[in-house]
């Protein structure tokens, strides 16, 4: 009985320590963004930096992934993170810039080249960079590495685009980012500049509220925006800069060790992404070519988007000054 009795007690503790949880991580990253594709290069580098920092942190860092604008868009994300809510948000530079004035850098119309090679040392490997890190330390920000997710191409239900003079005579509605200077840019080609908010869009083009919008391959396929656009003109016209933002008090908060880790995986989840957007982006431009009427522009044409387009840069110099768009022209220029 005695025996029968032990067994019991013994049977009883091993089933409660089965039943409580691991032990609790020191520290929460809530990692939150507006992606929902899954098979996105983007979102996966996001799985991968969820993954490898609870790994190599061993448990002491719990990464929470919120995704698909369920923490809210751009402007709210950005708003947590710099108040400490949010620990890491990465957000292209364009849904940014009303926090940081600087990224309006990457607002002017063709100026990065399309070779990924020379495109990631500008933005990861350059005078540059190192530039724009001291902008988001002064701003309580840590930079975390420049993805790239493509550039911006125009699509739009009922008109094919080849010239700005097709987009002023059809006033074609396009949605833009909360982003003045691609207001300024869609008003200069003669359309009529719509902000929405990107988890809205869909709906809005399929409601008419506006009749284009202007992304990368890999968001127009993951958002199935081709349901209810019919025409792709590649302009190219701007990168697609992801960049990702860590609240810096809170990474100086974490012992020398987890900042280790946590620089560890992003430089290796930054060499993961470029890799795989490389990889996809040809297969990205097949489908599209399966789902819409595709226009690729001769020089001559783009050179009309060029040239309408110009007076972007001197916005951009006005407002944010000389030093860092000239830092980019050199970085550039020296590729």
């Amino acid at each position: 009985m005695k025996r029968l009795s032990i067994l019991v007690s013994a049977t009883s503790v091993a089933g409660f320590l089965a039943a409580m949880p691991a032990m609790a991580a020191e520290y929460t990253m809530i990692l939150a963004h507006t992606l929902s594709d899954t098979a996105h290069p983007l979102y996966k580098a996001f799985e991968k930096i969820e993954a490898d920092i609870e790994e190599k942190s061993g448990g002491r860092i719990d990464v929470q992934h919120q995704a698909g604008g369920a923490l809210g868009g751009d402007r709210e994300l950005m708003e947590s993170l710099l108040l400490g809510d949010v620990q890491f948000v990465p957000v292209s530079t364009s849904g940014a810039v009303q926090f940081v004035p600087e990224f309006a850098v990457f607002d002017i119309p063709y100026v990065f080249p399309s070779d990924t090679t020379k495109l990631r040392a500008i933005l990861n490997d350059s005078d540059f960079t190192g530039e724009i890190e001291g902008v988001l330390a002064e701003k309580n920000l840590k930079f975390g590495g420049f993805y790239n997710a493509g550039f911006r191409n125009l699509t739009t239900s009922n008109v094919a685009v080849q010239s700005p003079e097709d987009i002023e005579q059809e006033g074609l509605r396009i949605r833009v980012m909360e982003n003045p200077y691609h207001v300024t840019i869609w008003k200069s080609l003669g359309g009529a500049p719509t902000p929405i908010s990107f988890p809205e869009l869909y709906g809005a083009l399929q409601q008419g509220v506006v009749d284009g919008q202007e992304n990368p391959y890999g968001h127009i396929l993951s958002q199935r925006f081709y349901e209810v656009q019919q025409y792709l003109t590649n302009t190219n016209h701007i990168l697609l800069a992801n960049v990702n933002l860590i609240n810096k008090e809170w990474y100086d908060s974490l012992p020398g060790d987890l900042q280790n880790a946590i620089d560890e995986v992003l430089d290796e989840a930054e060499a993961f992404q470029w890799a795989l957007q490389d990889e996809m982006t040809s297969q990205q431009r097949a489908q599209i070519e399966e789902k819409l009427k595709v226009i690729d522009l001769s020089e001559e044409q783009l050179a009309a988007f060029r040239e309408k387009t110009a007076p972007v840069a001197d916005m951009v110099r006005e407002n944010i000054g000389d030093d860092l768009v000239d830092s980019l022209m050199n970085a550039v220029n020296n590729q």
